[in-house]
């Protein structure tokens, strides 16, 4: 199996530095990198950042010819993908040299039903002190707890590129949420998730403000809530309905 690893990044070199140098350093070799650039006004930068590692893996390096969000980014990227199976990961994030390998095996004794793996997962500063660990374990056709949250650290994702391409794609309207919308058309769609147990991203948490606390994470919860109303009821989430009633009506 090969892998096509996908990362939107937007002015943010010495970052991107670091998570190549942790893709570089993968135990797996059998992979393709393709950077979709946001219209990054230092891309001089991260031209010179990702030149060194062309001689160490297949590697693509394009950019948007205006700010289109990481949705967009990402679906360029994956319509780019020569492999069969997608890794995403963000330029601020990084992974443990066995991480791939770990996704890689347990695809290789799944079937075609498996469309997601995801890993164990370490929340830290960046001074990379543990701030809180992820370590989630569903599994299966996991409709009802992809509804109660989003349990998939988005650092860690490995997916078929067959199952996210018909489960429609990144919404690109979305402003925040993207994953959790992804991920819970791709589990409707039938398709069952698995986890590496073990320890084998970093998602850095910086200061200032985050997408987790701004106006843009508020509209992401009511874009979710209003496409999925119908499985949010059906599947009894009592607290999302009640939540997406106060968010829609300024309560």
């Amino acid at each position: 199996m090969s892998v096509s690893i996908v990362i939107p990044s937007f002015e943010r070199p010495l970052l991107l530095g670091i998570l190549l140098q942790s893709i570089k350093n993968q135990t797996f070799k059998n992979f393709e990198v393709i950077i979709v650039d946001d219209y990054s006004k230092n891309f001089a930068e991260i031209q010179k950042v990702v030149e060194p590692f062309k001689s160490a893996f297949p590697l693509t390096l394009i950019q948007n010819d205006k700010r289109s969000g990481a949705p967009v980014s990402r679906n360029k990227g994956i319509r780019l993908a020569k492999h069969e199976l997608i890794a995403l990961v963000d330029d601020d994030d990084e992974w443990f040299p066995e991480k791939l390998k770990c996704q890689i095996d347990l695809f290789e004794k799944s079937d075609d039903r498996t469309g997601l793996i995801y890993t164990w997962t370490m929340i830290v500063d960046p001074e990379r002190n543990i701030l809180r660990e992820d370590k989630g374990e569903i599994e299966g056709v996991a409709k009802r707890e992809i509804l109660q949250s989003c349990f998939i650290p988005s650092p860690s994702v490995m997916v078929r590129k067959k199952a996210i391409v018909e489960a429609g794609l990144f919404d690109e309207s979305f402003p925040s949420c993207q994953d959790w919308d992804t991920w819970t058309r791709l589990i409707f769609k039938g398709y069952e998730v698995k986890v590496c147990r073990k320890f084998l991203t970093y998602y850095y948490k910086h200061g200032g403000p985050t997408i987790g606390t701004s106006p843009n994470a508020k509209k992401g919860f009511v874009k979710y809530y209003r496409k999925h109303f119908w499985k949010l009821l059906r599947y009894g989430q009592v607290r999302h309905l009640v939540r997406f009633f106060r968010l829609s009506t300024g309560l």
